[in-house]
């Protein structure tokens, strides 16, 4: 627990789930998750929620979000990802494709449909998930104040250079072009005072007009927004795009 951090109450077990099949293989390492049930206080989502956070976070960093959000008899899985908590941390594999890989692992284990939400880095691996799985498991995804256009200059040769080359040297757009095809809802959120999202991509994505996207400009930082504004531009997607909520019964 973080300094000064209110104490959460105890979480009621979660609803019955098989693990990941993959678990049951010795030499596959997966990612460390918390599934958390949604309570009656949930007054968004349509279904579960996939929450996912950026670099430097950790499972919980989306809690929040997901306790605002998930409704009562669905749940939210928060995975920390790879190299962040309790999660596998290789030498090397540190590609966009690699963190959604690690999603992909224990997608067995989720509910069907889920509705995704990313902030920073942990969008990236949103948006491929949505193409990756497709409409039949990903029922949305939340874009929360990530870039997908390439940035050469923003690479930095760190304990992170791999990942910061691969994210910054490539052209990520095309995945929300791809999730439109698809048919999934996609709500892109950009925060006006972040410098996360360049001038130039922060007006095109503003302009965008597909079928099944938005994209909002929201007051505050990159993370701020998180607190102040995040949950009821989430409730306002989730009702334009879905209406009344309607909780699936797969898991």
């Amino acid at each position: 627990m973080r300094p000064g951090a209110a104490q959460r109450p105890q979480d009621p077990p979660p609803p019955p789930a098989a693990p990941p099949e993959l678990a049951a293989i010795r030499s596959v390492e997966l990612l460390d998750f918390d599934r958390v049930p949604g309570t009656a206080a949930g007054r968004g989502a349509p279904g579960s929620m996939l929450l996912l956070h950026g670099f430097g976070d950790d499972k919980t960093a989306l809690r929040s979000i997901g306790d605002a959000l998930c409704p009562d008899g669905a749940v939210a899985v928060y995975p920390a990802l790879r190299a962040h908590g309790d999660s596998p941390a290789p030498a090397w594999g540190y590609s966009p494709l690699e963190f959604a890989a690690d999603v992909q692992r224990i997608a067995d284990s989720l509910p069907r449909p889920v509705h995704v939400v990313g902030h920073s880095y942990g969008a990236l691996v949103a948006a491929l998930i949505g193409v990756c799985l497709g409409p039949e498991r990903i029922a949305s995804v939340a874009l929360l104040d990530q870039a997908f256009e390439p940035l050469m200059e923003r690479y930095k040769a760190d304990e992170w250079a791999e990942a910061s080359f691969l994210k910054w040297h490539y052209d990520y757009s095309h995945l929300i072009d791809a999730l439109g095809f698809l048919g999934i809802p996609v709500l892109s959120v950009i925060a006006r005072e972040s410098t996360v999202v360049p001038e130039g991509e922060r007006t095109r994505m503003l302009s965008r007009r597909t079928a099944g996207f938005s994209c909002v400009l929201t007051e505050g930082g990159h993370t701020s927004f998180l607190r102040d504004s995040a949950v009821e531009l989430l409730a306002d997607f989730y009702r334009s795009a879905f209406g009344k909520p309607k909780l699936e019964t797969r898991t």
